[in-house]
């Protein structure tokens, strides 16, 4: 259902440059100009991708009634894939192959004549993928959110987000910045003054590295930008709530509480230990997980419970990227209609984004400032003393 009802997956993306202020004629004519079927994109793989409503899959008349919502405009990217299975271009192969033996009354064909039946079963193939033989269609929700100038992808992998760019700079003029913690922290950094302190940041380390461990300055060059700030973050978020309080202050008289709930995924720093997945209603607080804390390995994947502004958010959030899943939003107030019960969604979307949003900023805010070394050192004495709490949780229950 996207973005209308049910849970919420999505990856995020900052608008380049100024959206319009608002849903106009000229943005629904743009939208329809690249609708599936009359200008979108082809690929050499058979695979075309274009807008339509998001009313259904083959719904391609546009209108302010169906895509104007909530200062927004809600649509769909529909992607057709139309490639042939490799199975059976393998059987048209052999069927070629076959026939090849019998006119020939030899028991082996040459290397010519294998290489002949292959193109003939590929030609066919790609006749057949031609007349949509093999299409399968989706559909992937989006919204555009005018007022924080911000695009929602209904996906969060690379070969959907990707083509979604392109389709996107097409039809608006416009390029998107996919959302990551390296993005939004080099965005605040930048407004706040602070760009030669985050150009300056190295990876921490909560523990000591092991014999065999990526240098800092090799572990940075390996992941893309500064996204290891994601994974900080996430590594004090689960601090804050259980050291000093799950009520997190994010600015001035304003706070966000946070419970960590149902699982938790954990990767070795270093790449050494593995991953581990802890799964349970409140998984932080498990010795397992304190444990791999203790042994190099961070949060790269949470779920969460946040409370902000009087609501309540259910969700998982990957920390680098900033990509979120299995959103769930508080039931509306006022059910009258589907589009109030839309519109009263985009509103909750846009206050729990702004909640996540406003947790990364107060760790940002430390992270770059000459606070950091005295709570990375506060950081490090609780990580350590994780490792201890699975044998004294095993001599409990002996």
């Amino acid at each position: 259902m996207g973005f209308a009802g049910g849970s919420i997956t999505f990856k995020r993306f900052f608008v380049q440059g100024n959206s319009p202020q608002r849903v106009d004629e000229a943005l629904i004519e743009q939208l329809s100009a690249r609708a599936m079927g009359r200008d979108s994109i082809q690929t050499a793989d058979h695979t075309e991708m274009g807008w339509i409503t998001g009313e259904h899959i083959l719904d391609t008349s546009f209108s302010f009634a169906k895509n104007a919502v909530g200062d927004g405009l809600a649509f769909s990217m529909r992607i057709d894939t139309n490639k042939p299975p490799s199975d059976l271009v393998r059987s048209y192969q052999r069927q070629n192959e076959a026939a090849l033996l019998e006119a020939s009354g030899r028991e082996f064909l040459s290397k010519a004549e294998r290489r002949q039946a292959r193109e003939e079963a590929l030609a066919r193939a790609e006749a057949e993928a031609r007349e949509g033989a093999f299409r399968r269609m989706k559909q992937v929700p989006v919204f555009w959110d005018l007022k924080r100038n911000e695009v929602y992808l209904g996906s969060t992998g690379n070969s959907v987000a990707e083509p979604f760019m392109t389709l996107f700079r097409m039809t608006f003029g416009l390029m998107l910045v996919p959302v990551s913690s390296s993005e939004l922290a080099a965005r605040w950094a930048a407004h706040a003054g602070e760009a030669r302190a985050f150009d300056d940041c190295k990876p921490a380390h909560f523990v000591q590295p092991p014999d065999g461990a990526v240098s800092a300055d090799d572990y940075e060059n390996e992941v893309r930008g500064k996204d290891f700030l994601g994974t900080e973050w996430l590594v004090w978020l689960w601090y804050t709530s259980q050291i000093e309080s799950a009520q997190v202050s994010t600015q001035l008289g304003k706070s966000v509480t946070v419970l960590f709930e149902k699982s938790v995924q954990l990767e070795c720093a270093f790449g050494i230990t593995g991953k581990l997945s802890v799964q349970a209603d409140d998984p932080t607080h498990l010795p397992e997980a304190a444990v791999a804390l203790a042994e190099g390995k961070r949060p790269v994947r949470v779920g969460l419970q946040l409370a902000a502004s009087g609501e309540s958010y259910g969700l998982n959030l990957r920390g680098d990227v900033m990509h979120y899943s299995g959103v769930q939003l508080p039931p509306p107030e006022d059910a009258s209609n589907p589009r109030a019960i839309f519109e009263d969604r985009i509103e909750k979307l846009r206050d729990m984004i702004q909640a996540c949003d406003d947790l990364y900023t107060a760790f940002i805010r430390k992270r770059l400032s000459n606070r950091w070394p005295q709570t990375l050192n506060a950081m490090r004495a609780w990580v350590a003393a994780g490792r201890h709490r699975a044998p004294a949780a095993e001599a409990a229950t002996a």
